[in-house]
C-alpha cells in the first residue's frame, strides 16, 4: 500500500508542476524538443549559452553572463526571428531589461558582454540547433 500512495503523490506532484509551470520560458513546454546545444564562452569547462530547440530553428537562447552559473540572459525567437530578449543586470533572479529590437538588444550586448556577440548577437534564428557558433568567433556558414 505504501508503494502505491508513494507513486500517486509522485503523480500528483508532476501533474500539479506541469499544470502551474505549463510554460518554459515563454514558450509552452511542448513547443520545445528535448535538444539543446550548448557553448563554452570562457572555457571553463561549464556551459555559459544553452540554444533550445522548437524542432525547427533555434526558440531561445540563455545565456549566463557573469559565469555564476545562472542564467542572466534569455533571448526568446519565432520563426527563426529574434522575438524579443530578457536581461539581469543586478543578478536578483529577476530581469531589469527588455529589448523587443535585435539592433538594441545586439548594442546591449556589444557594449555590456562582447565575448556574447558570435553566440547571441544574431538578428537570424532560423539556423537549426546543429549550426550554432561552438568556438567563439567561429563562423558557421
Amino acid at each position: 500500500m505504501k508503494g502505491i500512495s508513494g507513486v500517486v503523490i509522485v503523480l500528483l506532484v508532476f501533474f500539479c508542476l506541469n499544470v502551474n509551470l505549463g510554460y518554459c520560458g515563454g514558450l509552452p513546454l511542448d513547443s520545445i524538443e528535448a535538444v539543446t546545444k550548448t557553448v563554452d564562452i570562457n572555457k571553463d569547462g561549464k556551459p555559459d549559452v544553452t540554444y533550445y530547440s522548437d524542432g525547427k530553428y533555434i526558440a531561445r537562447a540563455e545565456a549566463d553572463t557573469n559565469y555564476d552559473g545562472k542564467p542572466d540572459v534569455v533571448v526568446y525567437a519565432e520563426n527563426g526571428k529574434f522575438k524579443s530578449a530578457e536581461v539581469e543586470t543586478n543578478y536578483d533572479g529577476k530581469p531589469d531589461k527588455k529589448f523587443d529590437n535585435s539592433a538594441q538588444f545586439k548594442k546591449w550586448v556589444n557594449e555590456n558582454h562582447p565575448d556574447f556577440n558570435d553566440s547571441l548577437g544574431w538578428d537570424d534564428y532560423s539556423r537549426t540547433i546543429s549550426k550554432v557558433f561552438w568556438e567563439p568567433g567561429a563562423n558557421n556558414q
